[in-house]
């Protein structure tokens, strides 16, 4: 962990908070710096924002708190003694100093040792490429197509290689000259006693070349933002946050490599059907009388046309009645779920005279023979049993 250093007395605060620029804390690591620069830049992209002085100004200021920020030495520097610190070179002296001005973290300088090996540089020396970033976004489908399964196509924006420049983000070839610094091999070399260790280039920052005339169109990035379409295709089955990958459909870096492309499945509520893992619920609602006597009714199938199902006399509230494997298909046993009817009673809440009349003698009757039944119980009792 990085320690959290006072700038002396003696030093001005710093007019720009580069962490604030950024949104970002100061014990934030390097890939909290580099992820939250890069969703500015996309925001305050000039691409995204033509004409406009403002984000301009503002994408120019992010820029400069990540070269800041992404750069370790700098960084300390700017921790300990603020902007003044950079622009007057404090600490910069170099390693040709005793040990007790020696500041670079050891685990630092042996997991930049081992990555320069096995890592971002091969046993050559030249810089592999990273893929660019990975993007994910939500896709919405409805019940049925999740059913059936269905092509899409899926229209987003994503970085891909600058038009004008083809990825170099130089004005033309002769703008692009060899970092001198480390040679244009992108890392450097320091000895200090008998350690002896490379690092990433401070100036070029491992790319190995230094632009001195940046494209116009992407700012020397490389990479402009684009509308891009690709087809999807859905599996029949497919669950609500389920995630489906697409190899190579991310954003591109200024090298032309792709990262890929997530997409999280979103199904649209339904009127009709309610999911539960592979089940479909279907509520249907029916008269007490029908509920009574018994009927028959037609409900939906997901994947199109109805079907009757029979209601038993005296079903209650609440009831489940199955139809086997009318349900969404499992994709991993190409078997379907099931289909659950939910009984529901309609409770008249108004009813006409004659109505009335008949239910009250329905109630008559149901009393009657509760009475009948109760008195059957009673008559007699258990010693009358026993002495008849």
């Amino acid at each position: 962990m990085r320690a959290d250093l006072n700038p002396p007395a003696y030093f001005n605060m710093p007019e720009k908070d580069y962490y604030r620029i950024l949104g970002v804390s100061r014990n934030a690591t390097d890939e909290e710096i580099k992820s939250a620069f890069r969703k500015l830049a996309l925001k305050y992209h000039p691409d995204r924002n033509p004409d406009n002085k403002e984000a301009e100004s503002k994408f120019k200021e992010i820029n400069e708190a990540y070269d800041v920020l992404s750069n370790s030495e700098k960084r300390r520097i700017y921790d300990a003694y603020g902007e003044d610190g950079l622009k007057s070179g404090f600490g910069s002296g170099g390693f040709n100093q005793g040990f007790e001005g020696f500041q670079t973290d050891f685990g630092d300088i042996f997991g930049d040792v081992f990555e320069s090996f096995f890592g971002e540089f091969s046993s050559r020396g030249r810089k592999k490429t990273r893929k660019g970033e990975d993007l994910k976004f939500d896709i919405e489908i409805t019940l049925e197509e999740a059913f059936s399964g269905v092509k899409k196509e899926f229209e987003y924006e994503r970085l891909d290689l600058c038009d004008k420049c083809g990825g170099s983000g130089a004005k033309s070839p002769n703008s692009i000259k060899k970092c001198s610094t480390c040679g244009g091999r992108g890392r450097v070399q320091y000895s200090q006693g008998f350690f002896s260790f490379t690092q990433t280039c401070p100036k070029c920052h491992g790319e190995g070349k230094i632009i001195s005339d940046p494209c116009g169109v992407c700012r020397g990035a490389g990479v402009i933002n684009k509308k891009n379409k690709t087809n999807i295709k859905i599996p029949p089955g497919v669950e609500d946050g389920n995630i489906l990958r697409v190899k190579g459909m991310g954003d591109v870096n200024n090298y032309g490599e792709s990262g890929d492309l997530y997409l999280e499945v979103k199904i649209k509520h339904h009127k009709d059907f309610e999911r539960n893992k592979n089940d479909l619920i279907f509520n249907v609602n029916i008269d007490v009388i029908d509920a009574v006597l018994g009927t028959e009714v037609e409900v939906p199938l997901i994947e199109g046309g109805k079907t009757k199902i029979k209601i038993p006399a005296g079903t209650q509230h609440g009831k489940i009645l199955r139809l086997s494997e009318k349900g969404m298909l499992h994709p991993q046993m190409k078997k379907r779920g099931d289909m659950l009817i939910n009984i529901k009673l309609n409770i008249p809440t108004s009813l006409t005279s004659e109505q009335k009349e008949l239910f009250l003698k329905l109630k008559e009757s149901f009393d009657k023979e509760k009475e009948n039944e109760s008195k059957k119980k009673d008559d007699g009792g258990f010693f009358k049993k026993i002495f008849n």
